[in-house]
């Protein structure tokens, strides 16, 4: 794994430290790169010593570009300039030792005072040359506090505070917990990796893609405050994830899978206590939706498109979005219409379609938390799916590849198989586009890319060999969330 500012001689027998010199500086240095002999063939002891280097480096370039015009002269006439050898320290430090790597940074800015280019005064009434310091910066917490509000400014998190709140800050909470809230110039390199040994093990950490989130988003706060100058090393080596994500985590249903889910007895007999179990697996089948994006419909959004049933999946008041690109508005199913979905929407005159659906008290604008649950259950009672079991306790350790997601594999497995083109699909299911062009669109443009008489289409060529059995008000009545 490379890092930075690491080298090996062309021999291969001993390890430098080698370092563009900054653009803005370049005139201050007698060459453009700073190479320093680290005076090992061990690569553990290289990469320590490079680590203090690049500390002292980082502090040397920021103390040249804090100085006065005339002071930075002055400064540069000593024998400073790229002479990192007169920091004798250097070749001092052993494996063993292992120093924190502030606290070895200030080390080496407390040799180079005492040499004798050092004691040289920058002003003829200043007794020795102003130190290198490596103060205490701001917290981790602070640190993201700053990160965020850039983040929020800049308009990179679509939910603001929300996605902050719920999206970033716990990653980075974790990283608090374990460490504790330090001055993020001063958390270690062997903290960062007790970090992530805890990530990666953590019997309750979730799926390798929640553990892989967490390691990422925690490391974007050090990579936002190197890019700031804060802290000399981001560890971007440390916060990776080593583990191996599944190509699909999400499998799709197949024929048998959907014939116990929708020829039960449940949808057969109209067992269902509420409407929103019914309908949701229905929906999500013919529409690829997500979960919340269903839970959180209007009864506005069922309307007509170019004479076209459609449900519109768009930006609004307590409304969540994954992400921009989920903006879209798809042609309603014959399949749909047939088993009553437009004449239940009409009952329903206005607010949301599923009204009994409760709001998740700590994440506002999701509602798919108690439906999840509930078809979880439903999928294990209908036998779909395999959850990870263990085999001394045998109680459940780990998720099912099939899930409520599955229903939007199998939807967009299915287009793909009848050759709707990528696009199409893209649009259909509210990805991101890979190609620029079509990227490119924004606003109202991409909702009318095509025509709602070709999605319309393509959704219709859609079919499953599956016996549906119409929706029955009578037996499936509206229970409102208590207040």
């Amino acid at each position: 794994m490379a890092i930075t500012h690491l080298s090996r001689s062309r021999h291969k027998t001993q390890y430098y430290f080698r370092r563009r010199v900054p653009g803005d500086l370049r005139d201050c240095f007698e060459h453009a790169t700073v190479i320093e002999s680290l005076g090992t063939s061990d690569r553990r002891t290289a990469i320590i010593r490079a680590r203090v280097l690049a500390a002292f480096t980082d502090a040397l370039f920021h103390r040249l570009r804090t100085m006065p015009p005339l002071d930075r002269s002055r400064f540069l006439a000593l024998t400073i300039k790229a002479k990192l050898s007169d920091v004798g320290v250097v070749q001092e430090l052993s494996i063993e030792a292992e120093p924190h790597e502030t606290e070895a940074a200030a080390r080496l800015t407390e040799v180079l005072l005492t040499t004798q280019a050092a004691q040289r005064s920058v002003r003829p009434s200043a007794g020795r040359l102003p130190g290198l310091p490596t103060p205490a910066g701001k917290s981790i917490t602070e640190t993201f506090a700053e990160y965020k509000a850039e983040k929020i400014k800049g308009g990179n998190w679509k939910d603001g505070e929300d996605t902050a709140k719920y999206d970033h800050w716990p990653h980075v909470r974790a990283l608090v917990q374990l460490i504790g809230d330090k001055p993020i110039n001063m958390v270690t390199a062997d903290e960062i990796e007790e970090f992530q040994s805890e990530v990666l093990t953590a019997p309750d950490g979730g799926s390798p893609r929640n553990r892989k989130k967490r390691i990422e988003r925690a490391g974007a706060v050090f990579r936002w405050a190197k890019s700031k100058r804060r802290i000399a090393d981001d560890f971007h080596e440390l916060f990776r994830f080593s583990g191996r994500l599944e190509e699909s985590p999400y499998l799709k249903f197949d024929i048998s899978d959907l014939k116990a889910l929708f020829e039960s007895d449940e949808y057969r007999n109209a067992e269902f206590g509420t409407p929103s179990e019914y309908w949701l697996p229905v929906l999500a089948l013919y529409t690829g939706a997500r979960l919340n994006e269903l839970c959180q419909l209007q009864a506005d959004d069922i309307s007509m498109h170019d004479e076209i049933h459609t449900i519109s999946i768009l930006d609004g008041d307590f409304k969540r979005l994954k992400t921009r690109s989920s903006q879209r508005i798809i042609p309603i199913h014959s399949k749909l219409i047939e088993i009553g979905f437009l004449d239940y929407v009409s009952s329903i005159r206005s607010g949301r379609i599923f009204p009994e659906l409760p709001e998740n008290p700590a994440r506002p604008g999701d509602f798919a938390k108690e439906p999840s649950r509930k078809f979880t259950a439903y999928r294990r009672k209908c036998g779909v799916g395999s959850d990870i079991t263990d085999r001394i306790t045998d109680s459940r350790v780990g998720r099912s590849n099939k899930t409520f997601h599955s229903f939007r594999s199998t939807l967009i497995s299915t287009m793909r198989l009848l050759d709707v083109p990528k696009d199409r699909r893209t649009r259909l299911a509210g990805h991101e586009y890979d190609d620029t062009q079509d990227r490119n669109y924004t606003g109202g443009d991409v909702l009318t890319m095509f025509s709602f008489k070709t999605l319309k289409a393509d959704i219709e060529s859609v079919s499953f060999d599956i016996q549906f059995h119409p929706y029955k008000r009578s037996v499936a009545r509206i229970r409102r969330p208590r207040v």
